[in-house]
């Protein structure tokens, strides 16, 4: 396995995620709502069989014969009835009863989509962290020469060979970290026994603590707050105990995209440390998820992960090109939140001198200089460095998309070419 694997496995999980939540919040809502509408016409028919019964009672038949016609009682109607404070309890009683017999569905379909897919994302993320680690003892064993294990004779032979049985026991080795650590003790290993930065400037881990400590609520203590949680987090929310915690959709979007970033750099760092020869392709991915981030307008990933990659020296073209690629990314998302002086700071930082058109067409609409991007843009269609499902795809365009004569004047470059 490569760190390469791990990071594909991490984000089609992640993506796996967004992707089921996106499918079903619609569904699980309209099932609520619906469950809801069902359960308010249930009780306003309960109360009108329950008030007309009383009536019949009372031998009123003239307001028996009023009240019947009518589309629904009102309180008016209630408090013409002889005992009205004991007809109410009574009527209390009554719906509850008949509630319980005839509708017991209880409207959390959304509770029950967005708490799964919650518990998913976090543990989606320790796995990561376990295959880190899983990594890193295999790759690096002399790490683990002065550790004594355990092993049976018996167990040593049902192994094949000598490789796997230290593949198990390193196995077992990172079960065990992952079993005693806390969390907090676990990022502590990776920065200071692996050497790998946890990038606080950029990562609110405090956030992901938050997070980790609200998914132990749901699966130990049934969704209520309790000191441990209070006492761990700073109670950001300001909860009070035994308050009833949810998962609604910007919280989860939040967690999300905070376990995204933290599990991206962490990632990259890895690979820079523990995979030096494959870093061409860890610097094509920075670029990637510059990219995607700024079509899902996650404008704050953009920048921060740009914020990562100013660390990073290129040493041939090819890795060049993927910086230059994330720097624009970074100025579009800035355009994009109209963050003007930093918009400003970020294109003095681009150098396109030598560029080829495509860059050179970008960097003038973002710097709101269109006198030559008709010209630029039929000569990187030329060079085949753009095509139409590109033009009407990428984030760049949405600039110069929304100019009407612009717009056709470049559509048409297409046609001509």
């Amino acid at each position: 396995m490569k760190i390469e694997d791990i990071y594909n496995t991490y984000f089609e999980n992640l993506n796996s995620i967004q992707a089921y939540f996106n499918k079903f919040e619609s569904v699980a809502n309209k099932e609520d709502s619906d469950i809801i509408n069902d359960k308010e016409i249930k009780i306003k028919e309960i109360i009108n069989d329950f008030v007309l019964n009383e009536v019949s009672k009372n031998g009123n038949l003239e307001e028996e014969q009023e009240l019947s016609e009518s589309a629904e009682i009102s309180l008016d109607d209630l408090e013409k009835i002889e005992g009205f404070d004991e007809f109410i309890k009574e009527l209390s009683e009554e719906v509850n009863y008949r509630l319980r017999k005839e509708h017991n569905i209880n409207p959390r379909n959304y509770e029950l989509l967005s708490r799964s897919s919650f518990l998913m994302l976090n543990n989606y993320f320790e796995y990561l962290i376990a295959d880190l680690l899983n990594y890193y003892y295999n790759k690096f064993r002399k790490s683990l020469n002065e550790k004594e294990f355990k092993i049976t004779l018996k167990e040593l032979t049902e192994f094949d060979n000598i490789d796997e049985a230290i593949k198990s026991l390193i196995l077992k080795e990172v079960e065990s970290i992952l079993v005693e650590k806390s969390f907090g003790d676990l990022l502590d290993h990776f920065e200071k026994k692996l050497s790998i930065p946890l990038e606080k400037n950029l990562i609110d881990w405090n956030k992901i603590i938050e997070i980790r400590e609200r998914r132990h609520l749901i699966v130990h203590n049934s969704s209520l707050i309790n000191k441990k949680y209070i006492s761990r987090t700073g109670n950001p929310y300001k909860y009070k105990i035994g308050q009833e915690i949810s998962i609604d959709n910007n919280y989860f979007q939040e967690a999300l995209d905070e376990f995204k970033l933290a599990g991206q750099l962490i990632l990259f760092n890895c690979w820079g440390e523990w995979d030096k020869n494959n870093i061409d392709s860890a610097i094509y991915e920075i670029m990637v998820q510059t990219f995607e981030d700024l079509k899902n307008e996650k404008f704050n990933l953009v920048c921060k992960t740009f914020k990562f990659s100013e660390k990073i020296e290129p040493r041939n073209e090819t890795q060049e090109d993927y910086l230059l690629r994330v720097k624009f990314n970074n100025a579009i998302a800035l355009k994009k939140q109209n963050l003007k002086n930093e918009l400003k700071e970020a294109l003095k930082d681009i150098k396109i001198g030598t560029s080829t058109p495509i860059f050179k067409f970008s960097y003038n609409v973002l710097s709101d200089n269109h006198d030559n991007i008709i010209e630029l843009f039929q000569k990187a269609i030329l060079l085949e460095e753009i095509t139409i499902d590109q033009y009407l795809e990428w984030p760049i365009f949405d600039f110069v998309r929304e100019n009407e004569e612009i717009n056709k004047n470049l559509i048409n470059s297409f046609k001509n070419n």
